[in-house]
């Protein structure tokens, strides 16, 4: 029986669900109160291949496919918010406990599906504002959880950060579009975080693996990337953050890589081959077909968060 108990229990689903529907009603008011246009630059382009591959068409939803994948991402939010009523409240807050840090990887699921749906749904520049917006929070997530574990701070502080430099950088995208950057950087970090927790004491791997990643990650050529601005600011900030680590405390995590984080780390490795090929002129690109690539790196990016959650999951830690 539904009742104030049953909506109690499963607070954090109710309200991750309520969100989504009042979202999606949002979408559906603001189509019909333009008449049903998503307005003139967008109706302009319907009859073009979009820039990840699918043909635009008329009507609410723009691309079908790229758009619809997205359903992936808000499921595997609402999963991890439905399942924090079986999380245990005491212990030291963390992603296996009912807690804050939980609620904000669900949330962060659900923004990316959202944020992509509008894009491709839309065609909108509002849309992809929402887009890249929403794959900052997701990826800002661990790269803020790992340094709450790092430097003791609790569940307020931890979202004091988070959410406040995401709003922060959601504004910037919208005047100076950093959205990809922000990406990149924050897997840079996240990479660098996870090396630490492994071999603090060698800084040179703290450094490395990092780069590496965005190398393969991002296809550069490594001649390309030291010569690029943006090369020389990640590089500089990456020695900066290894000795930073290296000079911690030491970090008394551990967590268990196989098989949720090799598991995480493929598909994201094979969703980023499969992004670069789906593109407008790639060799996966075909836009009269509903089989588009760049769904597939949806679905794959999915795939992905749901390792990564199992993966944090499995962290013990010999702190107090």
């Amino acid at each position: 029986m539904i009742d104030a108990d049953y909506l109690r229990d499963r607070r954090e689903f109710c309200v991750g669900l309520a969100v989504v529907v009042a979202i999606f009603v949002a979408f559906a008011l603001a189509y019909a109160l333009n008449d049903g246009s998503w307005g003139a630059a967008s109706d302009g382009r319907i009859g073009d291949a979009a820039h990840y591959c699918e043909r635009i068409t008329a009507g609410f939803i723009r691309e079908p496919a790229n758009t619809l994948s997205n359903i992936p991402f808000v499921l595997v939010g609402l999963w991890v918010l439905w399942r924090m009523q079986h999380d245990p409240v005491a212990g030291r807050p963390s992603l296996a406990t009912r807690s804050w840090f939980t609620a904000a990887y669900g949330g962060a699921c659900i923004a990316v599906g959202v944020g992509s749906f509008a894009m491709h749904g839309f065609n909108t520049d509002w849309g992809g504002w929402l887009d890249l917006s929403g794959m900052m929070m997701y990826i800002t997530m661990p790269v803020f959880y790992n340094f709450a574990r790092f430097l003791g701070w609790d569940e307020r502080q931890f979202l004091a950060g988070y959410l406040g430099t995401n709003a922060l950088l959601s504004v910037l995208h919208w005047q100076y579009g950093i959205g990809l950057f922000v990406w990149g950087f924050a897997i840079a970090i996240w990479l660098a975080q996870e090396t630490a927790i492994r071999y603090q004491r060698q800084p040179l791997a703290i450094f490395l693996v990092p780069i590496t990643g965005i190398l393969i990650l991002f296809n550069y050529n490594p001649v390309d990337f030291v010569r690029e601005q943006v090369g020389v600011i990640i590089i500089i900030f990456m020695l900066l953050l290894a000795w930073f680590l290296y000079q911690l405390d030491e970090i008394r995590l551990q967590r268990t890589y196989s098989p949720y984080f090799w598991g995480g780390f493929a598909a994201y490795l094979l969703a980023s081959f499969i992004w670069r090929a789906s593109q407008q002129g790639g060799a996966l690109c075909e836009p009269d077909t509903l089989l588009q690539g760049h769904a597939l790196w949806h679905l794959l990016g999915a795939v992905a968060m749901f390792c990564f959650y199992h993966y944090f999951r499995t962290e013990t830690s010999d702190a107090a």
